[in-house]
């Protein structure tokens, strides 16, 4: 970093936590930290003499979020942690990569208190402990946990997770890992005698249960001896070392964005210890801000730009011009052939359709077919009958052709979050529709159907006296959206549920057989029942419907408008928050990852129309490649079926042919998820790899898996939709052709060629000219994805399971690279923020060269870029059979690292 003057911290970057502590003390800068140590100090004493520290509470219903608290806070820490912790009061001082969610490894703080207390299950009880955290309301416990607590708590507690884990890795490894964990206990100024039962080689498999839980205990009696405060400050001063090596890394010439420093590792150490104040970080380091520094302290309101049209006619007066030429303005500004938005094209569809559902069930009778399949559940069976009365379809039985009509032209396309540049088509209009009717479709719907099986059969999965606990979690969505479900409705069925008739046996099956005795001849009825029904539907019907009706005349209206204007207004902020945290909008992908949903249920996939009425200018046009989902993608799906040879499966089968039954099942499972290939076929351009589709999760119904069934099963759908059958690719995990092996001289590689290498350290060296560029390394699994955002090696994470980055070079040691790493792809990404305009191009260019420590070398130089990429995979070192292989790949982004990013399953926030 540029300065006159060097500043007290450069010393302590490489400095042992005692002597980096001792910088800091004596540069002043300590006491900022004293309530912090303090609380933490008090609560790590408690929690190691066996006080619980977080308690968990679980959302109801699967989109629920969990709540966490730290017991034992005093009103005062409370307040303290409130406005040092809470997320708008962090927002307000710039901390915006503060997560929307959050998964909260609660467990580590509460281990200590489950290995005291709960010996035999505290390993399996603190890994339930873990929490799903919405980061939207309030949440100071949550930031605390996430940014100080859990951090010291896994170091600390380490020791017990490890072995609870069990040996996974090879003795090499083991020995490697118990050299780190003895090391992070010696730099927080723990003996190492604590680890004598748990270090490799100390004895630990010849523990019994017994055993290995007193020595938990014994080194939870060894931690809680040490001087809590000496835990807590080395701890902090080591997480701090990291933030001033990552500060100093980007400041060469002068203090550098915060943007450019605060990576996703590094997110936790500023909210944790400077209360997500850019500024006061700043302070600590004594270091001016960047001229170009702009703190973020309140985010605009969103402005929506929804039911214009209704306008038209005072904006006409106002302007003193004829109304059609406001419409054509408006029409303009939208996109589309009216002046109605896409959001009020559908919420009008919602009410036309909603009219017909209701006039369904109002007229529904007792010995009608059930309503079962009215909404699109997404339930697809070919092989047979349903014998519990579910029609699929039902809806384009029942409901008006105009509104099915309307139904499939609204929500016939969508956007994959993955692939967003294409607009691709919906298999399932009618069930997407259902899902941005949301809760109030959810609820009426099924307590109509539930007074249906109640009364008619065969059974229900609820009484109508515990409708409102079975249906709790829409009744509770209603209610928050201010719209409630009419408070008589439960108690008038549990009232009517007293007087329904007595239960009557439904007779499937009645068969009479003569029988003759000396005694005379008689007949013997044989019958069969299924379930049972009562006597008085139509009186519960007409509860429901008066109920609904009511319902829907006081809040039909409402409701809708809640909805599309809650998913903009998320959609928007949302936008706003990655403006805050980058300095820059989002890319197309990046607003994907945020956006696709609302996109999918109110502007018929089309980011460009989402964008358009949140207010802000969309950085790309998408693509609308040619349809080839037909139109009715469940007979698609049924002919799909048929040609991968499914039969219809009765109770023969299933009783005489097991295997074949459930090779029939899984046919069905493939013809289901055709229809997710032939939509990757639309967005990528052409028919998906098995990689790209992911068939390796599949159970491919033939002998030899992918080798047989991957290459039938893309030949189907290509004589299906019409198209060119792919050409032939090696199914998963088959070998590959290559040249020779690596021998001492040097090779050229082109794009796409491949070599093998010796098992054993290979380094890939990146040179390049024009613009600074970052070098990166990620580790894929054989699915082509991240085990977690720690297999992004860069930085700020220089090195992770035998793999490491060092200026322009990854190194690879192959022998220590984990058995389910499949690859590594090496990057190269330009430094966007040192030059914004800056693309791989003629002017730009990079270079590989591979080497081993044994001889050899091969180089890749590729042809230009020419589409804007800033981000390329470079190489990739693979597995092939039992040794390895380096690939030319030369794959470029001009999506920038969040396209690489949602490719590889990483957090785009990273």
């Amino acid at each position: 970093m540029a300065s006159d003057q060097p500043r007290w911290w450069h010393p302590a970057i490489d400095a042992s936590p005692e002597e980096a502590l001792a910088l800091e003390a004596a540069a002043g800068q300590q006491q900022r930290f004293a309530q912090l140590d303090t609380l933490a100090s008090r609560l790590l004493t408690a929690a190691l003499r066996g006080r619980p520290t977080v308690s968990v509470v679980r959302g109801i219903g699967p989109q629920a979020a969990d709540s966490v608290a730290v017991v034992g806070l005093s009103a005062q820490e409370k307040e303290w942690c409130a406005e040092t912790f809470g997320v708008p009061e962090q927002q307000r001082r710039g901390a915006w990569y503060l997560p929307q969610k959050l998964s909260l490894k609660a467990g580590a703080v509460n281990l200590p208190h489950l290995v005291r207390e709960r010996p035999a299950h505290a390993l399996t009880l603190a890994a339930d402990d873990s929490a799903g955290v919405s980061m939207v309301d309030g949440a100071a416990d949550a930031v605390l946990l996430w940014s100080a607590l859990v951090p010291l708590f896994e170091t600390l507690i380490e020791p017990i997770r490890v072995r609870a884990a069990g040996p996974t890795k090879t003795i090499d490894d083991q020995r490697q890992l118990w050299s780190g964990i003895e090391e992070r206990y010696r730099l927080l100024g723990i003996a190492s005698d604590v680890l004598e039962d748990f270090r490799f080689g100390g004895g630990w498999h010849r523990l019994d249960r017994n055993g290995q839980q007193h020595a938990r205990l014994r080194l939870l009696d060894a931690l809680a001896d040490v001087d809590p405060l000496q835990l807590v400050t080395r701890h902090r001063i080591q997480q701090l070392q990291a933030l001033m090596a990552g500060f100093a890394k980007r400041s060469k010439t002068g203090t550098a964005l915060a943007r450019r420093v605060v990576t996703r590792a590094l997110q936790p150490v500023i909210s944790g210890y400077f209360t997500g104040d850019w500024l006061a970080l700043l302070d600590y380091l004594q270091a001016p801000p960047h001229p170009d520094e702009e703190v973020i302290t309140a985010l605009p309101e969103p402005r929506l730009y929804v039911g214009m049209s209704a306008q038209a006619a005072g904006m006409a007066a106002e302007a003193g011009i004829p109304e059609e030429e406001i419409h054509a303005m408006l029409a303009a500004f939208l996109g589309g052939p009216t002046s109605l938005s896409p959001v009020e094209e559908r919420v009008a569809a919602l009410r036309e359709w909603w009219t017909a559902f209701d006039q369904a069930h109002a007229v529904q009778r007792s010995g009608m077919r059930p309503l079962w399949g009215l909404v699109d559940d997404n339930i697809m069976a070919f092989s047979g009958q349903d014998e519990h009365g579910f029609t699929q379809q039902l809806y384009r039985q029942v409901l008006p052709a105009s509104v099915n009509e309307q139904v499939d032209r609204l929500w016939q396309s969508v956007t994959l979050q993955r692939h967003p540049r294409s607009i691709v088509s919906n298999p399932h209009p009618h069930q997407l529709m259902a899902e941005t009717l949301g809760p109030a479709l959810e609820f009426w719907h099924g307590v109509a159907l539930t007074a249906w099986f109640v009364c008619e059969g065969p059974y229900s999965r609820a009484p109508l006296s515990g409708l409102a606990d079975y249906y709790s979690r829409p009744v509770t969505a209603l209610r928050d959206a201010g719209c409630p479900v009419p408070t008589g409705l439960f108690e008038e069925l549990r009232t009517a549920e007293r007087h329904l008739g007595p239960e009557e046996p439904i007779v499937r099956d009645r068969t009479e057989l003569p029988v003759d005795t000396a005694a005379g001849s008689f007949s013997l009825t044989m019958s069969s029942s299924s379930g049972s029904r009562r006597e008085g539907f139509e009186r519960v019907r007409d509860i429901v419907t008066r109920h609904r009706r009511a319902w829907t005349d006081q809040h039909l209206g409402t409701y809708l408008e809640q909805r599309w204007r809650t998913a903009l207004e998320d959609v928007a902020r949302a936008h706003h928050r990655h403006m805050a945290a980058k300095g820059r909008p989002p890319t197309l992908i990046q607003f994907a990852q945020f956006a696709t949903a609302a996109a999918n249920q109110w502007t018929g996939g089309d980011l460009g129309g989402l964008y358009t009425a949140i207010g802000e200018p969309a950085p790309a046009q998408q693509e609308r490649p040619a349809r080839l989902l037909p139109g009715d993608c469940y007979d698609f799906a049924r002919r799909v079926y048929t040609a991968l040879g499914g039969i219809a499966v009765d109770d023969d089968l299933r009783m005489n042919q097991p295997e074949e039954a459930q090779r029939q099942w899984q046919l069905t499972s493939l013809a289901v998820e055709s229809l997710r290939y032939v939509q990757l076929h639309e967005a990528l351009g052409q028919p998906p790899t098995s990689k790209q589709f992911g068939s390796r999760r599949l159970a491919l119904a033939w002998p030899e898996r992918e080798t047989e069934g991957w290459s039938l099963f893309q030949r189907t759908l290509a004589t299906l939709t019409d198209t060119s059958p792919p050409p032939s690719e090696p199914a998963a995990g088959t070998a590959e052709a290559s040249p020779g092996l690596l021998d001492n001289t040097k090779h050229v590689l082109t794009k796409g060629a491949n070599a093998p290498l010796r098992t054993e350290s290979v380094a890939v060296r990146l040179i390049t000219t024009g613009v600074p560029v970052d070098v990166s390394a990620v580790i894929l699994t054989s699915n082509g994805k991240v085990r977690s955002d720690h297999d992004l090696i860069f930085y700020n994470h220089p090195h992770h399971d035998g793999v490491r980055t060092s200026s322009n070079t990854v190194t690879a040691d192959l022998p220590r690279v984990p058995d389910d790493v499949h690859t590594v792809a090496v990057i190269a990404s330009i430094d966007l923020e040192a030059q914004p305009s800056a693309s791989f191009d003629q002017h730009t260019t990079w270079q590989a060269e591979v080497t081993q420590p044994t001889g050899g070398e091969l180089t890749f130089t590729p042809a230009p870029f020419i589409s804007g990429e800033t981000v390329t995979v470079a190489m990739e070192i693979y597995r092939h059979g039992s040794g390895w292989k380096v690939r030319a790949v030369g794959q470029g982004y001009d999506t920038g690292l969040a396209g690489l990013a949602a490719d590889y399953g990483i957090n785009v926030e990273s």
